[in-house]
């Protein structure tokens, strides 16, 4: 079944990279010299009308240097009443932010699976409201949902953080990929090689 919704890009890279021991969003990728959160938008903007960047207090700015130039691109900080509230808090300010797109897909990445491809983003964007899955793991990170304001609200306002419980409320369901190699998430840089 063909998706013929609107589909917008939501970049996570307000992470805190605390065992990568840089800022993962701005870790350059050797091959192409782009960063990890510039690989990831151009993942995305062949399939999105807009991609939303979620940002943390920290890095907000520089990430919004860094895509001045791109009107389909928006950096949105975590809200003042969600800071450190993980991935969950992030999705919630993108989500206050794209309230214009309530009929759209958000398709979910990670700035730290620099393995993804349009491959499996094809894959998604024909599954609405699914996250990846593989014989190793559930990777919750890697989505496709629709619009989710209330839900998300009333998880942090009960201070629910797992994108996993975010996911059973809206009836997710999981798309299974044979490959793992595009989903292995990058924690520490040894792990590169």
């Amino acid at each position: 079944m063909k998706n013929e919704k609107v589909n917008i890009g939501i970049v996570l890279a307000g992470g805190k990279s605390s065992r990568f021991g840089e800022p993962k969003a701005f870790f350059r990728d050797k091959a192409s010299g782009k960063t990890w959160v510039e690989l990831t938008v151009s993942k995305l903007t062949p399939f999105c009308e807009r991609v939303f960047i979620s940002a943390n207090q920290a890095n907000y700015g520089q990430l919004t240097k860094l895509f001045q130039a791109d009107s389909s691109i928006q950096v949105v900080p975590d809200n003042s009443a969600y800071v450190n509230h993980g991935p969950l808090g992030g999705i919630y300010a993108v989500m206050i932010a794209a309230k214009h797109y309530e009929q759209a897909n958000f398709l979910i990445l990670p700035t730290d699976m620099p393995y993804l491809t349009s491959r499996e983003i094809l894959q998604l964007l024909t599954h609405p409201n699914s996250f990846a899955k593989t014989n190793q793991a559930n990777h919750y990170l890697v989505a496709n949902i629709p619009y989710a304001l209330a839900p998300l609200t009333e998880l942090l306002q009960n201070d629910e953080h797992r994108v996993f419980t975010l996911l059973q409320k809206i009836d997710s369901g999981s798309l299974f990929f044979e490959n793992e190699q595009p989903f292995r998430n990058i924690n520490y840089q040894n792990e590169l090689n």
